[in-house]
């Protein structure tokens, strides 16, 4: 009877805990998936960015320096965009994975999604410096 009172209680004191982790699992994963949202809306402005370029090259006339300045504009925004097409296409909710490596895997997605963000707002930046005021 002891080890069933016993056993009852370890079950009950780590009830809890497996719902501190999913909860916390679920935080991340949101947190995640938002800068991902965020990241995609930054992503079509900065494509937005890149047809003004690639239109202002076509008619502009312009040094070799100057071109070689747009064209690695264009090729950084095009490594970001090959970036977020990657993550997307890596990325999977942890589903049935243990907490830990659920958490350490929602980490590491979230660093590589957030880098990719601060890519493409580079790139944005870098793009609007190269196009005439309006």
């Amino acid at each position: 009877m002891r080890i069933y009172l016993l056993l009852l209680l370890c079950v009950g004191l780590m009830l809890p805990a497996c719902d501190g982790s999913k909860k916390e699992i679920a935080a991340l994963q949101k947190q995640t998936e938002d800068i991902h949202d965020e990241a995609m809306k930054d992503l079509a402005e900065m494509n937005r960015v890149a047809r003004s370029l690639k239109e202002l090259q076509m008619v502009a006339t312009m040094t070799p320096e100057q071109s070689e300045v747009f064209e690695k504009t264009l090729k950084d925004m095009n490594k970001a965009e090959e970036d977020m097409m990657a993550w997307m296409a890596g990325y999977k909710a942890p589903e049935g994975k243990p907490a830990a490596e659920a958490l350490a895997y929602l980490e590491d997605q979230k660093s590589k999604i957030t880098q990719n963000k601060v890519d493409i707002l580079a790139a944005i930046a870098a793009g609007k410096k190269l196009l005439p005021s309006q």
